[in-house]
């Protein structure tokens, strides 16, 4: 293998879903059934969106540009925060003691909120409302002040929480979506992850007139603690290839017949 392959490790953080729950998802949205609307929806895995799961608004994930899709990841991990508050509302002021949302990033960068949420299998067919999220406040400081994050993730079915669950209009959907910051819900951690030198592909279904669509996320990261991030690029070959004779003119086609 490869020395640089070697020192970096491949993190899957999708969680899987299945045709029939998807089937009920979009059977229910052709009903105009009010689903979920602000809550969370843990059987269908991993999901990117630029609204509110049932909005039928012209926001898709098809319209996000593919160089969006290929980020810095950065992960702020709230897990001890939330610990004992099960629905906790995580406020700009507790969110600014990471470093990786005082400063604008200056690649394309994805932010994951990292709860600790576990799925369990009595959430099967249910919507998810007590669950740790996002304020408005927080919100509103990410799409205004940092220009070069284009996604905002969560392992929590939802980034809604308690403070705008209940809002049509102020909600973090609304607010993330219209600045162009599409949405990543049910990340799947099963292991720990380097908060920081990380590079994210996101990898959702070229779905049309979906606006909440399942999606593969897949991290590259360090594989021990280092200075130095992942990072695409291009690398002049080091091997050569042989080249093999033909031996057209060796073989006697008269045998052969």
């Amino acid at each position: 293998m490869d020395d640089e392959l070697s020192i970096i490790d491949v993190f899957d953080l999708t969680t899987p879903t299945t045709w029939k729950d998807l089937m009920d998802y979009y059977g229910a949205i052709e009903k105009h059934w009010r689903i979920c609307v602000n809550c969370g929806i843990p059987t269908l895995g991993t999901a990117i969106h630029l609204e509110h799961a049932g909005s039928t608004g012209s926001m898709q994930p098809a319209v996000i540009p593919t160089e969006y899709l290929l980020t810095r990841l950065e992960i702020v991990d709230l897990t001890s925060h939330v610990k004992t508050q099960q629905a906790a509302v995580i406020t700009l002021d507790m969110a600014l003691q990471w470093s990786a949302l005082k400063h604008d990033p200056r690649e394309p960068t994805l932010i994951l909120f990292k709860f600790g949420w576990k799925r369990s299998i009595t959430y099967k067919r249910r919507c998810v409302c007590k669950i740790p999220g996002l304020s408005y406040e927080l919100a509103e400081w990410i799409a205004a002040n940092m220009s070069h994050v284009v996604g905002v993730a969560t392992d929590a079915p939802s980034l809604e929480s308690e403070q705008t669950r209940e809002f049509t209009s102020r909600t973090i959907a609304n607010v993330l979506g219209k600045s162009g910051i599409y949405m990543i819900e049910n990340v799947n951690i099963k292991r720990k992850i380097p908060e920081r030198g990380c590079m994210a592909i996101a990898m959702p279904l070229k779905m049309l007139s979906a606006n909440y669509v399942p999606t593969r996320l897949t991290a590259f990261c360090p594989s021990q603690k280092t200075d130095q991030h992942v990072a695409i690029a291009l690398k002049k070959s080091t091997y050569t290839t042989q080249i093999v004779e033909s031996r057209v003119y060796d073989v006697n086609l008269d045998e052969l017949v």
